[in-house]
C-alpha cells in the first residue's frame, strides 16, 4: 500500500511539474516537424538548403525558368535561385538522391 500511494503521489508530481514518465516519442517528433516547418515565401538558408542536380532522381522534370529545385529540412521544394526563396513545397522526402 505504501509503495502503491508513493508511486501515486510521483506521477502526480510529475504531472504537476510537466515531466512526463513515459516517453512515447510522438512528442518530439511533433516538435521537431514544428521547427523545421517550411513554407512558401522563407527564404532558404544556405546550411539548411541542398541544391538538386539531377531533377529526374526525384521523380522531378527539368527546372522551371526561373527556378530550381531543392531540398530543405526534408521537403523538397522549388526555389527561386537568386533570392532562396521557397516558391512552393512539393512534398517530404526520406533521403538526398543526388
Amino acid at each position: 500500500m505504501l509503495l502503491r500511494n508513493s508511486l501515486l503521489a510521483l506521477v502526480a508530481s510529475a504531472t504537476v511539474i510537466g515531466v512526463s514518465l513515459v516517453d512515447d516519442g510522438l512528442r518530439s517528433n511533433e516538435a521537431a516537424e514544428a521547427r523545421t516547418e517550411v513554407m512558401v515565401g522563407e527564404t532558404a538558408m544556405p546550411g539548411r538548403l541542398h541544391v538538386i542536380s539531377h531533377p529526374g532522381r526525384y521523380g522531378l522534370g527539368p527546372d522551371l525558368p526561373g527556378s530550381i529545385y531543392g531540398v530543405v529540412d526534408g521537403m523538397l521544394v522549388r526555389i527561386d535561385p537568386n533570392t532562396r526563396e521557397i516558391q512552393s513545397v512539393i512534398r517530404r522526402v526520406d533521403r538526398i538522391l543526388d
